[in-house]
Order: C-alpha cells, then sequence, then structure tokens
C-alpha cells in the first residue's frame, strides 16, 4: 500500500503512540506503514489484519491493539517539541536523509531541530575518545576544518571531547554539522553543551530518534551511533580505546557498507588501540583530509578551485636543515622529553639541541616545561 506522505496532527499523535507501544520498534513500524499506509490507520487495524497484511507475529499483534494512547503524556511531547522549534520527520517524508534510509534498520521517525538539504548526503562522521590528548584534538580540528572547506557535512554525537571539537570547527568554517543525540532533544548532555546544541541547530540539525523526556540512558547510545553512521559515507575514528562506542560506530558503518578511516597515534596510549586495532583490520590510515576526499571521489578543493593546504603540510613551506627534518617528522602534537627524542634518533646532544632551537625559531616546534617539545599547532 502506498503511504500518505502529508503528516497531519493527527499523524503526529499517532507516530508517538506507535513508538510507545512495547515490543514495536523501526522494522515493525515499517512493515504496519506498508501494509496499512499511515500511522492511524495501523493503529486501527484488527489482530487479524496486522498478522496477515503486515506480517507481524500474533504476540505483536496483541500488544499492538491492547495498546491504550498515553493522550496526556503524548500531547506533552507534542507541545514540547513545539516548544522547541522541532519537528517529526518520517522514514516516509521527502526530506528524510537519504543516506540513513539505506541502512538495514532506519529509525521510523526522527525528532528534530534545524534543517537538512541534499547535500548533507556528502557527509563524514568524526567519533572519538571524551579525553583526547593535545594530538586528538587538533588533528580532528584541522581534518574537520579542511573537509568543511570541501563541503562536507560533519556528523558527529555531541559528547564531550572529539565530538564537541569537531562540531565547534565545523561552526568556525561556517560549515553544516548535524549532532545525533542518544536522548530526547529537550534533555541537555552534556550539559556544558547547551549554548552548542542551539549553535549546531542554528547551522545544521540536532536530531534523535528518542522522545521527549527520554533520558541519555547508556543503551540508547548503540542505537545513536547507527544513526550517526547511518548518516555519513565514511566514520572518522580519532583516538578511542579498543572497547568503546567510537568502535561500535565503526563497526555499524562496515555493516553498512560505509568507509572507515582511523588515525593512528602512539602505540603506548591507551587511547590509540581502537584505531590502530580498526587499520589492522583493513580501515583506512587518515593523515588529511584528502586521504578521505580522495577515497569517496570528492576533489579537496575550496569553492574558489584553489587547492587547500592540509594540517600535515604546513612545514613543507619552511626550510630547515636535515637534522631539524628528521626531528620534525619524529614528533607528534603530545609533548616527548627530550630524553626520549635523543634515545630515539640517536642524535648527539649538542647536534639535538641546536636542531630543536633551530625548530622553535622557524614556528615548528613548541617546548613545554621540563624540557618536553611538540609539534606547534597547526
Amino acid at each position: 500500500m502506498v503511504h500518505r506522505e502529508y503528516e497531519s496532527a493527527q499523524d503526529i499523535f499517532a507516530w508517538l503512540a506507535l513508538e510507545r507501544i512495547p515490543l514495536v520498534g523501526p522494522i515493525s513500524i515499517a512493515k504496519l506503514i506498508e501494509a496499512f499506509g499511515g500511522p492511524v490507520e495501523a493503529l486501527g487495524a484488527s489482530r487479524h489484519e496486522i498478522c496477515k497484511k503486515a506480517g507481524l507475529s500474533e504476540r505483536l499483534a496483541d500488544s499492538i491493539i491492547s495498546y491504550k494512547p498515553a493522550n496526556e503524556e503524548i500531547e506533552k511531547d507534542i507541545a514540547t517539541l513545539q516548544r522547541l522549534g522541532a519537528r517529526v520527520i518520517t522514514r516516509w517524508s521527502p526530506d528524510y536523509p537519504r543516506n540513513l534510509k539505506d541502512i538495514y534498520d532506519p529509525p521510523a521517525f526522527l525528532f528534530v531541530r534545524g534543517s537538512l538539504c541534499a547535500d548533507d548526503s556528502r557527509a563524514v562522521a568524526m567519533v572519538g575518545t571524551r579525553n583526547p590528548t593535545r594530538y586528538g584534538l587538533e588533528f580532528a580540528k584541522s581534518i574537520t576544518r579542511d573537509l568543511v572547506r570541501s563541503s562536507v557535512t560533519i556528523v558527529s554525537g555531541l559528547a564531550r571531547g572529539i565530538d564537541t571539537a569537531c562540531h565547534l570547527s565545523a561552526l568556525r568554517e561556517g560549515g553544516r554539522t548535524i549532532a545525533v543525540l542518544g536522548c530526547g532533544l529537550d534533555v541537555i548532555y552534556p550539559r556544558e553543551n547547551e549554548s552548542l546544541i542551539e549553535r549546531v541547530s542554528e547551522n545544521g540539525a540536532v536530531m534523535t530518534e528518542f522522545r521527549p523526556g527520554v533520558a541519555p540512558l547508556k543503551t540508547n547510545f548503540f542505537r545513536r551511533n547507527r544513526i550517526v553512521s547511518g548518516l555519513s559515507r565514511a566514520v572518522v575514528v580519532v583516538q578511542a580505546a579498543k572497547k568503546s562506542g567510537s568502535l561500535i560506530t565503526a563497526f555499524h558503518a562496515l555493516e553498512q557498507n560505509r568507509d572507515v578511516f582511523a588515525l593512528p597515534g602512539n602505540i603506548t596510549n591507551e587511547r590509540s588501540r581502537g584505531p590502530h586495532h580498526l587499520i589492522k583490520q583493513g580501515a583506512g590510515l587518515i593523515e588529511s583530509a584528502d586521504d578521505i576526499l580522495n577515497a569517496l571521489g570528492t576533489c579537496g578543493f575550496h569553492d574558489t578551485g584553489e587547492p587547500y593546504e592540509s594540517a600535515t603540510d604546513s612545514s613543507n613551506a619552511i626550510e630547515v636543515s636535515e637534522t631539524a627534518r628528521t626531528i620534525l617528522n619524529f614528533l607528534d602534537l603530545d609533548p616527548t622529553p627530550i630524553d626520549l627524542i635523543c634515545e630515539g634518533l640517536k642524535l648527539e646532544p649538542g647536534k639535538l639541541l641546536a636542531a630543536l632551537l633551530e625548530l622553535e625559531m622557524s614556528g615548528l616546534v613548541r617546548q613545554s616545561p621540563g624540557k618536553m617539545f611538540s609539534i606547534a599547532k597547526p
């Protein structure tokens, strides 16, 4: 049966009622809509019709026909959505995200603040640890910056750390970004990102499949992660433990036939274990945004047609000695003790100090207290 595309107030009420029925999830809702054309008709169907036309089990049919809508709760949710300027977008709506529609179990409907557009199909998800190092943060921001400059929409989960850094980097560049929540739109989580939620909704979209009032429960984030990857053409993991939500997102991406990229890091850092595991399993090793753009067949240029400069290439224009170049290639954004540099490169102390001074004066390396050295911020 052909479904109705127009969402009336009665439809919205019925969608929110369907979402509350025990045992009924996105796949069951999809079968009901395909069978009966709309949520109102699905709720009014008989037990026999639900089993025969929608192909659902007798147990599910019994759950549907015995459900009594909690009118006051549903009306309260509708009022909350109106207060937030949010709307319900169903899987059958013309503005439902195209990429997300292609996954195995797309949400039957989404609660959305902000705007969605056709160009959001050019999306890349950036995910990672809530406790990144300076190295992870700086590369996440620079990769996001360069993707946005190529008109790529950045998708993430609004969590602390890498997620927040990528949303902010996209906003600073005037680009589009989409935040996917593991709770209701009216639940601010984490609390410190309240203003960021407002900014994202004004320059992209904040969305969730959870109705208003739903708390950020741990189990919700597994479901949230499949949406993060489903919205995107590729997922980039920037620093994550081997057992983490970021790797779950990557595994969802693989199941959805999305490309997965990972940023390599210090082998002694626990936050490198996740990306390194993915790289061993065949994920693309990423050094700059070009690695993603080239893999997706997207030209890495500004709208002006001028090639952009990747963060990792900024030192190429500055001439330094061969020894200094060797040191520069050895360092990263995390400060490294001078003893480890000396030991790792087998350099004489005097020669090492002279080269480090050269790099500092060139603005390529910064020194931290305790004779610690790192690459200067891109």
